[in-house]
Order: C-alpha cells, then structure tokens, then sequence
C-alpha cells in the first residue's frame, strides 16, 4: 500500500470536496428539521467535519471501489421491491398485533445461491458492497453475516423469502 494521497484523486480532490460539502451540508438541511441559525451552524460544522474527514482519511484508504452497471442492479431491484413489501410488512405486523402472526426467522443459505455474495475481479468489493447494502435495505429482511471463509449468508427475515 502507497502511504499519502492517490495522484489521480489528488488532481481533482479540491473539486470532489466542494461537491462532498455541499451534499452534506444539504443532507444535514433536509433532515434539521426546522430552519434556524443554530441549525445553520451546525450545518457548516457537520459538513466541514465530514468533508475533513474525507480529506484526511478516505483519500489514504487502501480499498477503492470500482462500479460498474451491474453491480447496481441489485439495489435497483431493491428500491423497486420497497412498496410491495413494506406492505406485507404492515400487514405481518398488524396481524402479529392481533395474535395471528409469529415473529421473524433466520435463514442461512450458500453464498453460492447470492449472486453479490461471491463477486470476482477487480470490481467485487463494490459489487459485494452494494448487494449487502440492498439486501439489507428491504423493510422484510437484513443480513446478519456474510461469512465467506465457510461460504454462508445467514439473512434475518420477516415475511417471505430472502432477498
């Protein structure tokens, strides 16, 4: 591993921090609440502190994400799945309420069967990244472990089947 900044991040990183700043600072907004000077503070304070944070540590890191179009796939299948079962999650949870439902169960499956789970070449971490990411985001299932010494994906899930 190289010690100090990657040349081609270094280029253009006055540029990309802008734009981290920015995103924070409207992220930390739409979520304040209500507008105020002390909201506004914190705003600056909240976004410099992420973008420094960015600036000294994950300029230096050692692992880089490559995407490509693929590796997305699966988290727009999961923001596709959200309305269908956020409703079959409302509807186990009334049901649970009224007595007629039990609670969730875990499932353990070969990482074999998940697609995001054994990724191979030089864009694998992101793929791997982004499947557990989607796999989680789901209101009816998340992934409690990824364990690829022994090759198992053991999924909590509400309702249903395992994404």
């Amino acid at each position: 591993m190289r010690a100090g900044p990657i040349s081609s991040i270094h280029q253009r990183s006055t540029r990309v921090a802008v734009v981290i700043w920015v995103s924070l600072a409207l992220a930390y907004l739409v979520f304040a609440g209500s507008p105020s000077v002390n909201e506004g503070l914190a705003t600056v304070a909240c976004a410099s502190l992420g973008t420094a944070w960015w600036w000294v540590v994950g300029r230096r890191g050692g692992v880089r994400f490559r995407f490509e179009r693929a590796a997305l796939r699966p988290l727009a299948e999961a923001v596709l799945g959200l309305p269908g079962q956020t409703l079959r999650v409302g509807v186990h949870l009334v049901k649970a309420l009224l007595g007629r439902a039990a609670g969730g169960t875990t499932r353990e499956r070969s990482a074999a069967e998940v697609p995001w789970a054994t990724p191979h070449g030089e864009t694998a971490p992101a793929a791997r990244a982004v499947g557990l990411f989607a796999a989680s985001l789901a209101p009816d299932s998340y992934v409690l472990t990824l364990d690829r010494d022994h090759g198992t994906v053991a999924t909590h899930v509400l309702t249903g089947e395992a994404p």
